[in-house]
């Protein structure tokens, strides 16, 4: 379940962690890609992601992780040289998408 976490700022920033799934790493080692083709057992990296969202003259999504599932497998697809369907659910069957409940930056004063 994901929920979307926003900081107050000048433009709105939405955090998002993105992890692989078994099936990316699959699709990964056998299309012999060089991050994982030495791995025996998957290593399943996690992203922490930011996006804008919303704000004067951008497009906002109706639900706003469908914007980031599609902006990210865009990212996806140029980062490790992949080509599949930008659709939810090839992120849904490549990635897990999780929003923290909140975000503490320590260096800004409480």
């Amino acid at each position: 379940m994901a929920c979307k976490m926003k900081i107050m700022a000048p433009m709105e920033k939405s955090y998002y962690l993105i992890t692989w799934r078994e099936s990316f790493f699959n699709l990964l080692k056998t299309n012999k890609n060089p991050l994982v083709i030495e791995m025996d057992e998957p290593q399943l990296e996690r992203l922490l992601i930011a996006i804008t969202q919303g704000g004067f003259g951008q497009d906002v999504s109706p639900d706003d992780t469908i914007q980031v599932k599609e902006r990210f497998l865009e990212f996806a697809c140029r980062e490790y040289d992949v080509d599949f369907p930008r659709t939810i659910e090839t992120f849904d069957e490549y990635f897990e998408l999780v929003e923290p409940d909140y975000f503490l930056d320590l260096d800004e004063e409480l």
